[in-house]
């Protein structure tokens, strides 16, 4: 049974699953809400503890939440919502990978199997068509800039036969 602020949840995380960064529209799987801090550990449902996720993600995370040994460790989740992802953690674009800069980030990807083989497909995928869209672009750019040229090369000879015609009238 999906949760009763499922679709309120989906919308704010704008269709991004929140741990794995996929869209749900790209996907035929499994959506779920899960609770950041788990229920059975006092969290609740409040907005800013229900993260929007895949069945796996959500597998993988299960009830943990970290006690003050994991928090000394750094064995802590990064909430998909806050800012300082980027400083635990740095995508390989070229691999598809997510590559931990902290311990942090380490046991973040390492918990949530974040390197999982579908999931590194699917980025290289996304990063395929980022790549060939933006050529795309450039291309339309270019060739914009070629018929502005082959229009002023026209303008240019049209010129240039009626100066000929001129001289060969005289």
């Amino acid at each position: 049974m999906a949760h009763h602020k499922h679709n309120e949840v989906r919308i704010a995380y704008d269709g991004y699953f929140g741990y794995c960064g996929v869209r749900d529209e790209e996907t035929g799987g499994e959506f779920t809400v899960d609770h950041f801090v788990p229920t059975s550990q006092g969290g609740d449902d409040a907005g800013e503890n229900l993260v929007y996720c895949c069945f796996r993600c959500n597998l993988y995370k299960a009830d943990f939440h970290p006690n003050d040994v994991d928090q000394a460790d750094g064995h802590v989740l990064i909430h998909p919502l806050q800012p300082d992802r980027s400083n635990h953690v740095l995508m390989k674009h070229r691999e598809g990978r997510l590559d931990p800069l902290t311990e942090t980030g380490r046991f973040h990807i390492a918990l949530l199997h974040l390197n999982r083989p579908a999931l590194v497909a699917y980025r290289l995928q996304k990063r395929l068509v980022e790549l060939r869209d933006a050529r795309r672009l450039l291309l339309i750019g270019e060739n914009r800039e070629l018929q502005a040229i082959i229009a002023a090369q026209q303008t240019y000879i049209r010129r240039l036969e009626r100066l000929l015609d001129r001289e060969a009238s005289e």
